[in-house]
């Protein structure tokens, strides 16, 4: 191949956002928020998802690729894709509240045990030590997408054992809490996809479980990476690295000018 990718080995975030595209199935509709999930569900698309169509939540459904990648959800760039150019009463109201969606993608500042999101302050509510962007649609994904991915780059921080703010509920309390408080049942986050490797969630407990890392990440790593006691799953696999062509579609499809990947900059061609 001629490819200025070959020649470089995949950074941490290409690894997370290539692992994190991979679990996006041809023709689902995908729920895409903002900032890692914009790259993740391009490559899916450009790279084996060609009928999955994108959905924003200002009111943006697309099934064609935008002529270059979005910097965050309402980008005007995405009206040149969308065969519907709505409200959040659209898309997420009529098709996620109306159960048409079937993936949701979300960022995340922070994430607990149990995968509970937040997205709105740093230190107490009433006077936060940082004030965070807050919730958007987010909310709705995590209530009401029946599957959750959810990426991060990995930084203990990220990871506390009680997040500061539920912005986004994940399985709560763990066990039965989401169904006791009023959330569909078979609903919260069913992975987290970081720069260290693939988490899911136990069945019975909820509680985060690693299920895979990538080449040369061992576990006693990400475990220094978390606050609480990690959970490992006894089939904990190696996640395969990104493909010459996968990340070929990444660097020079998806994302040529480092938008998002700016450690991997393919052209400085503005």
């Amino acid at each position: 191949m001629d490819g200025v990718a070959s020649d470089r080995k995949p950074s941490d975030r290409e690894r997370m956002v290539v692992a994190a595209g991979r679990l996006i199935r041809d023709g689902e509709r995908v729920f895409v928020g903002t900032y890692w999930p914009i790259p993740a569900a391009l490559f899916a698309k450009r790279s084996h998802t060609p009928r999955s169509v994108l959905l924003f939540e200002g009111g943006l459904v697309c099934s064609a690729l935008p002529p270059r990648i979005p910097l965050i959800a309402s980008d005007p760039t995405l009206l040149a894709a969308s065969e519907l150019a709505g409200d959040v009463f659209d898309t997420l109201g009529a098709l996620l509240h109306g159960g048409r969606a079937d993936v949701g993608m979300l960022s995340a500042h922070s994430v607990d045990r149990y995968g509970n999101i937040n997205t709105t302050c740093i230190g107490p509510y009433e006077s936060p030590n940082v004030r965070l962007a807050g919730s958007g649609g987010a909310c709705d994904f995590g209530s009401l997408a029946p599957r959750l991915i959810l990426m991060m780059e990995h930084d203990p921080r990220r990871f506390p054992h009680r997040i500061d703010f539920i912005t986004t509920p994940g399985h709560l309390g763990g066990g039965e809490t989401r169904l006791q408080a009023g959330l569909p049942p078979r609903r919260g986050p069913d992975q987290v996809v970081t720069t260290l490797g693939l988490f899911g969630f136990d069945p019975e407990s909820r509680e985060m479980v690693l299920e895979g890392v990538y080449p040369g990440v061992t576990v006693e790593e990400v475990r220094r990476e978390i606050q609480w006691s990690l959970r490992v799953s006894p089939y904990l696999v190696e996640i395969p690295e990104p493909t010459e062509e996968e990340l070929r579609i990444l660097r020079e499809e998806v994302d040529p000018y480092g938008m998002f990947l700016r450690d991997r900059r393919i052209s400085s061609t503005p």
